[in-house]
């Protein structure tokens, strides 16, 4: 079935290469501003878990791509990590450089989709420049772990518009199955693509006839289309729910949080971020500051000018872009609210992580808004207005652009370094020089200052996630006679003291403690020992071998050598004894004294 021709077929008269080389200017400014701030910071938090078990999981296995990450199923993610690790572990070039051309791939296309819809006209630079120079967009993105959910679903996004447009405008049904395609692959990476398809038919909507029933009329020309996004979406959300926890709030949430939450969610941080604020600080993690009283407010007097302007403008066919706009940022925030807001209270409103995906939605309606759907009234539309404005539409057009940019990238600048994680940076730059001047040494794989991982990670905020994969290869918890710690910068520390020690009983043995012959020994603490710590044994010997040392659900193989000496094992597990055996090619060898705790 072929719906209508192919839309904007003048766009290549007088004036349309300024108009792209404006738009070239446009996205070019804010996203070299961004691949700077990009380039300039490092893997941190999540990023060291992906790393991690990206390293030691095997792509073939779908345990490992399909595994449950807070509630998050996302196999292409996992995938991407496993393909950057494997070809440069904790190389942060390699791993963001292929997501910044994903950004600039997207970039183009929502370019090309907007001219699309609405032709190679001045006026469009402005929902384009809206979200080029987003600060709602560029500020989380820095993170290399959101990156690697929002940006594919934003290159999905733009990639399954484009498909459906050009469906929509010669019926080819291969289009269609694209846009299907694009979906799929969004999914892979994060699961608001899931809300692909309504901006889909949104769009195949406000681009049809004005009519009665047109709702209806999109959905019964194009059945076939939404069924095949039907299937897709259904199959998703089964290994969603078969796969993962699907997290929500453990306490009841008030009436009076989620007020404030909407409330913070749209007036502090989606409306200044999208006009190009907030023009404030970072407020700690991905979270900003709660931008001044005169941004907010006018950010605010702009939306509802915007919009008046619009109805003005468009009268009712400006109604129906703002409602779907409306009903999308209620759907975010409704996601959010239901799954983090119990946990982490109505200061999540401030992080725009969860926003930024309205923010293309936000370009769209706007633009339908004003410049119409259908194909007739906005190429009359654009016809009048070539005739009428003469060269006042390029200046007032270029100098918004100018203000959106310039806001966009102030804001942006001010609050990137919070994303750049400098301290995990220095710290890992600092471990790797102690480790190359000593290879072979051997950590106690201890807890990492919040900065770098915040103990929300519990088991895996672990400094063998953050420097685990660097080249130097560190060891960690491995038998060792002299044992090291990384303190708070990075740097080794010889594990000295031990706190909260518990001892073995003394041994029967006078000047030997307990002596190790051919039958193993268990040697008695005063005391049981519960969880993971630090054994400390201390012996000598007239001889140099192997043994192996028993310690709870810990049992390893040590190389006792010839002297006076000492070992240390990190055990796990209940125990109220050590037990040590040797070879029987090793001489008798005495154990003096065992200590059991924690590095002081």
């Amino acid at each position: 079935m072929r719906v209508s021709g192919p839309r904007h077929r003048s766009g290549r008269r007088g004036g349309v290469s300024l108009v792209a080389l404006v738009a070239f200017g446009v996205a070019g400014v804010p996203f070299l501003v961004h691949v700077f701030g990009v380039l300039n910071g490092y893997f941190g938090q999540d990023d060291f878990i992906l790393t991690y078990r990206a390293a030691h999981g095997a792509v073939y296995d779908p345990g490992f791509l399909f595994q449950d990450y807070s509630g998050h199923l996302q196999p292409g993610s996992f995938f991407y990590a496993w393909l950057v690790t494997s070809l440069a572990p904790l190389n942060f070039t390699v791993a963001v450089v292929p997501l910044l051309v994903v950004h600039a791939v997207t970039l183009w296309l929502c370019w090309r989709v907007l001219t699309l819809l609405f032709g190679v006209r001045w006026a469009v630079l402005v929902p384009f420049a809206l979200f080029a120079a987003s600060p709602l967009i560029l500020f989380p993105t820095v993170w290399w772990a959101y990156s690697l959910q929002l940006l594919p679903v934003l290159l999905a996004l733009f990639g399954a518009l484009y498909a459906q447009v050009r469906y929509l405008d010669s019926g080819a049904w291969w289009y269609a199955a694209l846009g299907v395609l694009w979906t799929a692959v969004g999914l892979a990476f994060y699961e608001k693509a899931a809300l692909i398809p309504a901006v889909l038919f949104a769009v195949t909507v406000f681009r049809g006839p004005r009519e009665e029933g047109a709702i209806v009329g999109a959905l019964s020309r194009h059945r076939w289309v939404w069924l095949g996004y039907l299937v897709v979406l259904g199959g998703y959300l089964g290994l969603y729910l078969a796969l993962t926890d699907t997290p929500a709030n453990a306490e009841p949430v008030s009436s009076r949080d989620v007020l404030t939450f909407v409330y913070r969610s749209v007036v502090d941080t989606f409306l200044p971020g999208l006009f190009g604020g907030p023009l404030t600080e970072p407020a700690g993690g991905a979270a900003w500051v709660t931008p001044p009283l005169v941004v907010r407010v006018g950010a605010v007097l702009v939306a509802v000018g915007v919009v008046v302007a619009s109805v003005v403008r468009s009268r009712r066919g400006a109604l129906l872009p703002w409602v779907f706009l409306g009903l999308y940022l209620a759907v975010d925030l409704a996601l959010v609210a239901g799954t983090r807001l119990g946990v982490l209270g109505p200061a999540i409103g401030t992080d725009p992580r969860y926003l930024a995906d309205v923010v293309p939605v936000a370009v769209l309606c706007g633009a339908f808004a004003f410049f119409g759907g259908n194909r007739e009234e906005t190429e009359t539309r654009e016809g009048d207005g070539r005739r009428g404005v003469g060269r006042r539409m390029p200046v007032a057009v270029v100098g918004v652009c100018v203000v959106l940019v310039a806001g966009g990238v102030a804001s942006f600048v001010r609050v990137a370094p919070a994303l750049q994680f400098r301290e995990a940076r220095e710290y890992v730059a600092t471990a790797r020089a102690a480790l190359a001047e000593q290879p072979g040494m051997v950590l106690f794989d201890t807890g990492v200052p919040g900065a770098i991982m915040i103990d929300w990670f519990v088991a895996d905020a672990f400094t063998s996630r953050v420097v685990g994969l660097v080249p130097e290869s560190p060891r960690f918890d491995r038998p060792a006679e002299e044992l090291y710690q990384l303190d708070g910068n990075g740097t080794p520390q010889p594990v000295i003291n031990l706190d909260d020690p518990t001892r073995a009983l003394p041994g029967p043995e006078p000047d030997c403690g307990y002596l190790v012959g051919e039958e193993p020994v268990r040697i008695p603490m005063e005391d049981t020992v519960s969880g993971r710590r630090i054994v400390r044994i201390g012996y000598y010997t007239g001889d140099s071998g192997e043994g192996t040392v028993t310690v709870g659900d810990t049992r390893v193989r040590v190389r006792f050598t010839e002297g006076l000496h000492v070992v240390h094992i990190v055990a796990s597990g209940v125990y109220a004894h050590v037990e040590i055996r040797r070879t029987l090619r090793v001489a008798p060898l005495c154990v003096t004294d065992v200590t059991v705790g924690l590095p002081g």
